[in-house]
Parts: structure tokens; C-alpha cells; sequence
């Protein structure tokens, strides 16, 4: 009888456990809308003396409009090749403190928006986010 209760227990909390994610999916979907995830990752080839390194970085981008997702969506090759050229010319140890990372950061997003501006000739991206650093 015992573990009837708990096989009971455990289902009826699974239907609210799943109920509540659904309603949580639609809420993030109308709060993230004005981000844009870069997939796939960003990998690159670091400098470090003679060893070689990768960096592995997840990249979302918080958008100035609603509508600028189609247009960086449109670009996203520009964006691309902008974050190939900048992350492989780094140096691995420039990038293991925060000062380095946010530094990146902050050139990251002057990179993308030069390289938007030349094709959108309109600011659609307000920052840059690292959601996955990785150096190996």
C-alpha cells in the first residue's frame, strides 16, 4: 500500500513538475526574444608559446528591436566570420582572468556591430554575451 502512495506521489508530482515546465517554456520564449543564440559553438585554435590550446565559446547577442532577429539571423555569416578572425587571434593567456574575458567582450561587440553596420547600416545588437567559455 506504501508504495502505491509513493508511485501515486511521485506521478502526480511528474504532472505538475511538467505542467509548470511547459508554462515556463512560453514564458522564457516571450522574455528571451530579444536575444539570438550563434550556433554552433565558436572553436578556434589559440596561441600559447609552442603549445596549442582551443577556446570553445557559446555566444548570444541581445538584440535592439524585436525585429533585428531576422536581420542578424540574415547575417549571421558576417557575425561569424568577424568572431573567427577576432577569437584566433588571441593569445590563451590574455583570456584566463575576468579583466581578459570582458575585455573580449567588450571587442567582440564592437566587431559585430562595425561588421552589421557595413551590411544593415542600423544598430540591431545592444551586447554580447559569453554563455560558454571554454580554454583548453
Amino acid at each position: 500500500m506504501k508504495l502505491l502512495r509513493n508511485i501515486f506521489a511521485i506521478s502526480l508530482l511528474m504532472t505538475n513538475t511538467s505542467s509548470y515546465a511547459a508554462e515556463g517554456s512560453d514564458v522564457n520564449a516571450a522574455i528571451g526574444s530579444d536575444y539570438v543564440e550563434l550556433t554552433p559553438s565558436f572553436v578556434v585554435n589559440l596561441r600559447d608559446g609552442n603549445q596549442l590550446r582551443f577556446l570553445k565559446v557559446n555566444v548570444q547577442l541581445k538584440l535592439s528591436a524585436n525585429d533585428a532577429r531576422e536581420k542578424v539571423m540574415h547575417h549571421d555569416s558576417v557575425i561569424r566570420h568577424s568572431m573567427i578572425l577576432l577569437l584566433s587571434g588571441l593569445e590563451a593567456n590574455s583570456l584566463y582572468s575576468a579583466t581578459g574575458k570582458e575585455e573580449l567582450r567588450k571587442q567582440a561587440l564592437k566587431e559585430i556591430t562595425t561588421a552589421l553596420m557595413e551590411k544593415i547600416e542600423e544598430p540591431v545588437i545592444k551586447d554580447i554575451y559569453f554563455t560558454n567559455f571554454i580554454i583548453q
